[in-house]
């Protein structure tokens, strides 16, 4: 007796842990796949958001190189060995005529230099030393050096277009303008996500449905032939309830291959394999959120980098202005410097007793008779400069207007969503009273028929404007690169994408 009591309870027992594994094989089999999962899946393996982080980089690396051209440059330059010999044309002073005579000569060469670009006035400084041998061969030997230890410099434009004033305006933005360019495109990837996910989902649901549409068919059929039997119905409605049977059998294996198709398109947008039976999990409405046209029109003025653009043009225009009348009027430029020279036989001799070398140049270029050229690319100039101005006003104010209109449809969507999970709902419940009447006789097939058709399309309006709500949101979230479900600036760790 003790003994059956011990199998009795073993078995007990290990029936259990059967259940219990069972139930945790299900669990692990079947993989629920969020909204949200796939957002972050997206931001980090699929190909557009590498492709986004190198063309932050290029961009990284041309400021880096901007920044850099206002630093101090140390250049050397060095010819060590040059060998000559040729015929050279040389004047014979005792005849007075020129002659041809034969020259040999070695030569060596070497400069150092450090020059300085001055961003405000477009000035450029620089400091020189440089180091020449020359040694001739012929009738008689020469070696001779030249040496400028130390000459500084500057070259000064007076009237020139300075280029360096506008980089230091247009750089700095430029580079604000890729890093929000960045994030912009990470909200472009989420917005595709959403569409993906969106896809996905509808499939399955379409696909679900198909599937419970096939399962009542049947049992309809089934009960028809019996009532056929009774003469309860004609046989024009067995046969449509047969049909029926071979629609549903249609229509549930082309959602497969829809829904296999879509769950393909976003795994090779993720980059990643999900499990067989995975299923979208939809996401929840978030009835509390309710966006503030102005702020989100101010967020936009302040990170969306359309805006920026539209700031950077305007300096451009002007630059282009002034670039244009600075090449169209005279030209004036100082050129100066001072430095320490000496040429001796030896090379100890040439660093002795040095000589001042000295140079002032004042340069100046002015058009007398063009016949109204220089006159005529000015006025096009400011012609063009005020039709970018038009066009940036169209622009700005028709970039303004889409962002109020998407805050205000996605304000609106909430009570879309709202209607459409309610309609959804009692569309179901319709259903389901309908198909059990149809069942007691009281209605014909195409009520049926009818009452089914409405529940499939409730149910896909209902995913269909859920999908419309996160893709408003969304597309609020990159007009604004602001998060309004947490409440910040949506914000990047760009050291991080610098190798």
């Amino acid at each position: 007796m003790l003994n059956k009591k011990k199998i009795i309870t073993t078995l007990v027992c290990f029936c259990n842990l059967s259940l219990f594994f069972a139930q945790e094989d299900v669990k692990q089999l079947t993989q629920t796949i969020t909204l949200d999962y796939v957002i972050e899946k997206a931001s980090k393996n699929s190909l557009d958001i590498f492709k986004a982080k190198r063309q932050y980089e290029v961009n990284y690396w041309e400021f880096r190189s901007f920044k850099a051209s206002l630093l101090p440059k140390i250049d050397f330059s060095a010819n060590p060995f040059t060998y000559n010999r040729a015929l050279v044309e040389r004047y014979d002073s005792e005849q007075n005529i020129d002659v041809y005579r034969l020259q040999q000569t070695i030569n060596s060469y070497a400069n150092i230099s450090l020059s300085q670009n001055i961003a405000a006035t477009g000035t450029r400084v620089f400091l020189k030393s440089s180091f020449n041998r020359l040694e001739n061969f012929g009738i008689s030997q020469l070696e001779t050096y030249s040496t400028t230890p130390v000459r500084i410099g500057l070259n000064q434009p007076i009237m020139a277009f300075n280029r360096f004033k506008w980089q230091q305006k247009t750089a700095p933005l430029e580079y604000e303008i890729a890093k929000k360019d960045l994030i912009f495109d990470l909200q472009t990837i989420n917005l595709k996500s959403v569409q993906l996910f969106f896809a996905w989902a509808l499939a399955s649901k379409k696909y679900e449905i198909a599937k419970e549409n096939k399962t009542s068919a049947e049992k309809l059929y089934e009960i028809g032939k019996k009532r056929y039997k009774l003469v309860a119905i004609e046989r024009d409605q067995l046969l449509n309830l047969e049909l029926d049977v071979y629609n549903a059998q249609t229509r549930l294996t082309k959602l497969r291959q829809n829904l296999v198709s879509t769950k393909a398109a976003l795994q090779l947008f993720l980059r990643e394999d999900l499990q067989n039976n995975a299923v979208p999990e939809l996401p929840a409405l978030i009835s509390s959120l309710h966006i503030d046209t102005q702020k989100a029109i101010d967020l936009a003025y302040k990170n969306n980098p359309d805006f920026l653009n539209l700031e950077l043009q305007k300096i451009e225009a002007l630059r282009n202005l002034d670039r244009t009348i600075k090449e169209n009027r005279f030209d004036l430029s100082i050129d100066a410097s001072y430095g320490l020279n000496q040429q001796a036989n030896a090379f100890a001799n040439a660093y002795n007793n040095f000589l001042d070398q000295q140079m002032v140049a004042i340069k100046l270029q002015m058009p007398l008779l063009d016949w109204g050229e220089r006159r005529g690319n000015i006025k096009t100039a400011k012609l063009n400069k005020e039709v970018v101005d038009i066009e940036i006003q169209q622009n700005e104010a028709t970039k303004k207007q889409s962002i109020l209109e998407t805050i205000q449809d996605f304000n609106a969507q909430n009570q879309l969503v709202t209607v459409a999970l309610r309609s959804s709902e009692i569309a179901k419940e319709s259903y389901l009273l309908t198909e059990k009447r149809f069942m007691a006789g009281s209605v014909d097939f195409l009520n049926l028929t009818t009452s089914r058709n409405a529940w499939q399309n409730a149910n896909e309006n209902y995913i269909q404007t859920l999908q419309n709500y996160w893709t408003l949101y969304y597309s609020v979230q990159q007009s604004t690169l602001y998060n309004f479900l947490q409440d910040y600036d949506l914000i990047q760790d760009f050291k991080k994408l610098i190798k």
